[in-house]
């Protein structure tokens, strides 16, 4: 499999998706430490999505590696 380079977009998405799960990753402690505990809950849900999307193609790239392997036998 030929790997590809990421474009300028795709990176700047990525950073864009990184900054918003930390941010929000804040939010989620301050809203936690205010009371809101399901607030808080679900903007912590928001920061986890927003990591993982920011970690996508790393995450594409694991899982045809382990169908690759599997499929092999």
């Amino acid at each position: 499999m030929k790997r590809q380079k990421q474009s300028i977009g795709e990176m700047i998405s990525s950073v864009a998706f990184f900054g918003a799960a930390v941010w929000l990753a804040f939010e989620a402690r301050k809203l936690h430490a205010d009371g809101s505990g399901l607030k808080g809950a679900l903007v912590f849900i928001g920061a986890f999505l927003s990591l993982s999307a920011s970690f996508r193609f790393k995450i594409q790239r694991l899982i045809q590696r382990l169908s690759e392997l599997s499929w092999r036998k």
